[in-house]
């Protein structure tokens, strides 16, 4: 029982007044890659706008460019090559209507001091895209692949200088990573000499237009497009590291009558390097038998995948790999790399080949066009795998790190 005297009559007690809410964690997101039609990096920041602030209200994302120099919403559509052509090349294996390099360092410095000078007051600087900008806000930098680092061979060397004079220095800014695998944060502490951790792993995952498509949208789509179900399909730029010589001679070895059956559609625009690609694509052996679809909308892709025999991706390097994702997402079987991430990706439910057995390849392909029962057995393994990937906990995983950061 209370024995406590009472208060005299009309003295109320003392009450500590409620503290006032803390005001938001102000975290700066350098979204750049949402300006142009969208591709990996791109896709990655604009799922993190969208889903951060269901997972961390007290957490407000703001996304730099759409902040201070653009009109136009980040949440609206970036324009897009129209389906169905492909982007050439221009000079130098350069994608034509890229700025020469001298143009986009020019540029890339006084978007950094703009960058500099906007982002006072912000707590946090999140960088989506390997190599941040000086600031002196704490820095947590996502890191994709060091594929440029790794193997510049595959890349343009206006690229690779890039990587030369900055991305050591922007290693030493970055107080934490966020690694887009399992496979980078371990080429991470053994190349870049980082401690573990400072690294945290977030998986990407399928966006929503990835999932099984209807009929009807399967048929308009393929009709657009002039195909039948059950073409081979591969998704991604057309560059170096993507193996698509070796695609092109393993699809070559098949039997004319499985290439007229199932024709193999490249869909995705030139990256760079492209003059062995072309002149596999001359090859008249093969010619008739491949589509280039140019870049496409995800409700488009979604119709490709769900109505292709396969999904062939014979990488030979990736950091994550969201094509095969998306097209287990989408009921599509995966015939994959088994080189550096895919692993982690597709698991047991995708076909992992070494990207240099041709013969190896060349079986899967036949296999996928022929066999019906492994269809199946592939979609419905897919679909399983793909689920244990959500953007919200990948939102989720990234505040994390983000408290990390400032802690």
């Amino acid at each position: 029982m209370d024995r406590r005297p009472l208060p005299p009559p009309g003295l109320t007690l003392f009450t500590r007044p409620a503290p006032e809410p803390l005001p938001p964690v102000r975290v700066t997101l350098n979204d750049r890659p949402l300006r142009q039609a969208l591709t990996g990096v791109g896709h990655y920041v604009r799922e993190l706008l969208l889903h951060i602030p269901a997972v961390a209200p007290d957490v407000r994302v703001e996304p730099f460019y759409f902040s201070h120099f653009s009109r136009r919403d980040w949440r609206a559509p970036s324009a897009a090559p129209a389906a169905g052509t492909v982007p050439a090349a221009g000079a130098k294996g350069r994608p034509a209507g890229r700025h020469p390099w001298w143009v986009r360092r020019l540029l890339q410095g006084a978007y950094a001091a703009a960058f500099r000078g906007l982002t006072r007051g912000c707590d946090l600087y999140h960088e989506p895209n390997h190599i941040p900008m000086f600031s002196r806000l704490p820095t947590i930098t996502t890191v994709h692949d060091l594929s440029v680092l790794v193997h510049p061979e595959w890349h343009p060397a206006d690229r690779v200088r890039w990587y030369e004079r900055e991305f050591a220095e922007g290693v030493r800014r970055s107080k934490r990573f966020i690694a887009a695998s399992e496979y980078t944060r371990r080429e991470m502490i053994a190349r870049l000499g980082i401690s573990s951790d400072r690294i945290d792993v977030t998986y990407q995952a399928p966006r929503a237009a990835f999932r099984p498509a209807t009929a009807e949208h399967q048929r308009s789509v393929l009709s657009r497009l002039t195909l039948k179900p059950g073409f081979l399909l591969y998704v991604g730029t057309l560059e170096p590291r993507k193996n698509l010589p070796g695609l092109l001679r393993a699809y070559a070895g098949l039997p004319t009558a499985l290439r007229r059956r199932s024709p193999l559609v490249l869909a995705g625009g030139w990256g760079w390097g492209e003059a062995e690609l072309q002149q596999r694509l001359s090859n008249a052996h093969i010619a008739a038998d491949v589509r280039l679809t140019g870049y496409l909308a995800d409700d488009d892709l979604a119709a490709l995948y769900s109505a292709c025999a396969a999904l062939a991706w014979p990488t030979f390097y990736e950091g994550f790999g969201m094509p095969p994702l998306e097209a287990m997402a989408c009921g599509a079987p995966v015939i994959t790399s088994s080189a550096t991430s895919l692993p982690e990706v597709v698991g047991s439910a995708g076909v992992l080949l070494d990207p240099a057995d041709e013969s190896a390849w060349r079986e899967a392909l036949r296999r996928a066009i022929e066999d019906h029962a492994w269809r199946a057995d592939r979609r419905a393994a897919g679909l399983v795998r793909a689920a244990e990937f959500s953007w919200q906990r990948c939102a989720e995983e990234t505040i994390a790190a983000y408290r990390r950061t400032l802690a």
